[in-house]
Parts: C-alpha cells; structure tokens; sequence
C-alpha cells in the first residue's frame, strides 16, 4: 500500500522531532530580548539569519540521533518506537539526504554571515555548534554513551551555549559578561531535566547495555541531578537578570526610578521560577516515585509525569517572558 503525503509529514515531524518546536519559538526570542533595544532589531538580517542556522543545526542532530538509535528506540515502550517506525517509514537515506541539504544551507548562511560582520567567528561557532551536536550521538563519538560529564558537555553545548552565544553575536558583534553568565545559567536549566528523561529509558538502556546518564547514576541519583542542576541554573539566571538590569538601568539616558528596576527583576525572577515550577515538581514527584518502588516498578509510571517537550517548553518559556520584562522595563520610560 503506498504510503499518503500526511502520513510521512507526520513521519518526519517524528523523526525531526518538531513537538520541541513550542520550546524552540520562544527560545529564539530570548536573544532578542536580552540583545535588542528596539522591535526593528528583529527584523535585522543577521539575527534572522543566525536563527536560521541555529535551527537547521540542531533539527539536524535530532534527525541523526533518530537514525543512530533507530533499533533501540523500537524497543521502547515510549513514543520513541514511533520514532523508530518513522525511520524505517522514510528511509534512511532519504532523511540523510535532507539533513545534508539542511547543513548545506546552514554553511551558506554562515558564510553569508562571515562576510556580513568581516570576520570567522560564525563560522568557528557553526563548525564548534556541529562537532558537539552531531557527535552526541554518531559514531565514533557518541558523547551520549562516554559518561555523564561528556554527555553533559555535548548536550548543553550543542543546543544551549553555543546556539545561544552564537544568536548574542549576530546581535552584538561579541557577548558581554552578564549575558554569558546568564547563557551560563540558561544551559544547567535546561539540561537538568536530560536526567529525568533519561530516566524513562532506563529499563530499554540498562538491557541495551547503554551507559547513558540514568544507567551510570542510578534512577534516584538521576531524579536528584534533574532537581540540583535546574535549581542551580535558576540562581544563575536570577543573579545574572539583575546584573543586566543594574547595568542597562545606568547606561539608559532615562533617569528611571530604583523601583521600576527592582519591581522588573522581581517579576523576571516570578515568570523564571513559574516556567520551572511545573517540570521540577514532576521531577520531584518521580523521585518520590523511585524511593517507594523498586525501579522496574518505577520507571513504568514515569511516562505520565515525564513529559520532556512540555517541561522544555514550560521552562524555556519563563526565560523568554522574564527577559521580555527585561526588555520593556529597561528600554522604555514607565512614568
């Protein structure tokens, strides 16, 4: 039976993992927030551009991570044996000529972007951006499976720090020290939740043989690292966001009362902890879960608690509001 049009959309929607793209919008607008000092500074071309291929590089990862791990994810009892299923429903060399033709794009744009700011520092960022994203998961470096320092190091390299350094640049032209303490930041959030999702593979990983983060830690130590690394993040974040008022607030040319400032990054601070609030108490939840019940019982109720995409977006979310006050709070006079 041939297979319809809506069929392998859907398929490649799976394989490229598109539900990430309701944390991936928002997160794009955080560079805006935290970098422009007008709406116009959108619609510039080297941000958009810089978007593009921060996009077009990390949608590719995914896209290789699903045909590297095509066999294990058919074992899964989660949503990824679909994953599995849409690789073999597409074709693996179908899917890599599309990931060759997304990098090739990317590399254009780059060198669009190289002659627009005179200078190799897009490129370098690009080329770094896809050594630590693509090596997570394909041979021979796998960083995934090489423990969880190398896993932790590819994966917020790969689609925290260096995207986001990379969107500051098109913005900037270079990264100020409150902004890439607050990338910092940005990046233990964000990657604190990983331990948790690794979570819900354990039992499939654990019988694979895969030494991913959750097999090496253990399921409870993993769910403490999902808690302790977010949290970490978050005064991170908290410590930088005022930073960046304190400074924009005696660099504008408005005479802005102490208030606003501290009524702005109070409110940053409330949007922040509410993007986190919802995927920390699911992790604390699943962490009670795993003290009471032996793990093979465990780990069979974490699909209804773990909901990775949601938790990305949730998270990612508050960021994107709390530096969207930032924005308004210190570009505009409120009297």
């Amino acid at each position: 039976m041939t297979t319809t049009a809506p069929s392998r959309l859907r398929a490649l929607a799976r394989i490229f993992r598109l539900e990430y793209l309701a944390a991936s919008l928002p997160g794009m607008s955080i560079t805006f927030f935290l970098c422009a000092t007008e709406p116009a500074d959108l619609l510039r071309r080297g941000p958009l551009e810089g978007l593009m291929v921060v996009a077009l590089v990390i949608f590719s990862c995914l896209g290789m991570n699903a045909i590297v791990d095509r066999e294990i994810d058919g074992q899964y009892a989660t949503e990824k044996s679909g994953i599995s299923h849409s690789v073999n429903l597409i074709g693996t060399k179908r899917i890599w000529r599309i990931i060759a033709t997304m990098n090739v794009i990317a590399l254009a744009v780059t060198a669009a972007l190289c002659i627009h700011f005179r200078s190799w520092i897009p490129l370098l960022l690009v080329l770094a951006n896809m050594f630590w994203a693509y090596g997570y998961s394909v041979p021979p470096l796998q960083f995934k499976l090489r423990g969880v320092l190398w896993h932790a190091v590819s994966l917020t390299l790969a689609v925290c720090w260096i995207p986001f350094i990379f969107s500051a640049y098109t913005y900037l032209g270079t990264v100020p020290l409150a902004l890439a303490i607050m990338i910092l930041g940005f990046g233990l959030g964000q990657y604190g939740f990983e331990f948790a999702n690794q979570a819900l593979d354990y039992l499939e990983d654990k019988s694979a043989g895969l030494r991913t983060p959750a097999v090496r830690l253990g399921i409870t130590k993993s769910l403490q690292a999902s808690l302790l690394v977010p949290l970490a993040g978050l005064m991170v974040m908290v410590l930088a966001l005022l930073v960046m008022y304190i400074q924009r607030s005696a660099q504008s040319d408005v005479d802005r009362p102490v208030w606003h400032v501290l009524v702005g990054w109070g409110l940053s601070v409330l949007l922040l902890l509410a993007g986190y609030l919802m995927p920390m108490v699911r992790t604390w939840q699943m962490l009670q879960l795993a003290r009471a019940t032996p793990s093979t019982a465990c780990v069979r109720d974490f699909p209804g608690l773990c909901h990775y995409a949601v938790w990305q977006a949730s998270s990612v979310t508050g960021v994107a509001l709390a530096s969207a006050v930032l924005f308004a709070i210190t570009n505009y006079s409120w009297r």
